[in-house]
């Protein structure tokens, strides 16, 4: 598959031939820094396949919009007739309870994505010419919030009992999430983001105002991050418990990720949970 785009690009997997189309599911995560997409068997729930274009010179929604035309018209694999297409926009959101959310309907640049095993509703607004565009190119696919995975998946790691807060790291901002004993949720927001100070600023202030004691709250981190970044170092000095999500246990992976960070990109692969 040919990357012939200005974006560079990686891959880890294959798609075998004999594999049909409509068994498979596209999940693809857009943002002005990347298009990325994995590619899910429905067969044995297994992920089999990850694309990921780093995308530069992205000024405006119409640069953004044109560059997606460009990498689909190019792009083998994304071209196959899924089973299943989920889009995953990452922006700015608001969680409103249910009870609450019943006059906003979904349009064409605003969406409310109910979020059934919590009782909320994730509110945000996109373009509209992106989704004109995302529309045009998978007619058939359903636009959610790119994190609206973490609400599902983050609270059914929870054990009875234990406070936990998790901190989903992206480049530029992370979306900090707190459960307490009982499993329910205290807060999800979003902080942008330039060094660890102010990453770790933002976070400290979300344990000081939910009173969580860092001596023995875990904290839990997926995304961009590992044990070598900056970030994890400064999460070291201030949490005294802390560890990598874990991938769902009703979620494989085939053996060409086996070297792949579970926690990595975990909101994408998760979408849909």
């Amino acid at each position: 598959m040919s990357a012939q785009l200005n974006n560079a690009f990686i891959s880890i997997g294959e798609l075998d031939s004999s594999v049909p189309p409509n068994t498979l599911v596209l999940k693809l995560g857009i943002s002005t820094q990347y298009i990325r997409y994995f590619v899910q068997s429905l067969t044995h729930n297994q992920i089999i396949f990850f694309g990921e274009y780093t995308l530069h010179h992205i000024e405006t929604v119409l640069d953004l919009t044109l560059r997606l035309e460009r990498i689909f018209e190019k792009d083998d694999v994304m071209q196959l007739a899924f089973s299943k297409v989920l889009v995953g926009l990452d922006a700015p959101y608001s969680l409103i309870p249910a009870a609450f959310a019943g006059s906003t309907q979904n349009s064409a640049a605003h969406f409310n994505q109910a979020i059934d095993k919590l009782g909320m509703h994730m509110d945000f607004d996109a373009d509209q010419l992106l989704v004109s565009k995302i529309k045009t190119i998978f007619p058939n696919s359903q636009i959610v919030h790119i994190n609206s995975s973490l609400l599902a998946c983050f609270g059914e790691s929870l054990e009875k009992g234990q406070q936990k807060i998790f901190a989903n790291i992206e480049q530029y901002h992370f979306d900090v999430l707190a459960f307490n004993e009982s499993g329910t949720l205290q807060i999800m927001n979003r902080y942008e983001f330039k060094t660890q100070t102010d990453f770790i600023y933002f976070l400290l202030l979300c344990c000081e105002q939910l009173h969580i004691d860092r001596e023995k709250t875990e904290l839990i981190l997926s995304g961009e991050v590992d044990i070598q970044s900056k970030v994890y170092d400064v999460c070291y000095r201030y949490f005294r418990f802390i560890s990598f999500i874990r991938k769902p246990e009703s979620m494989n992976f085939s053996k060409a990720f086996d070297i792949y960070p579970k926690h990595l990109h975990f909101n994408l692969y998760n979408l849909g949970a």
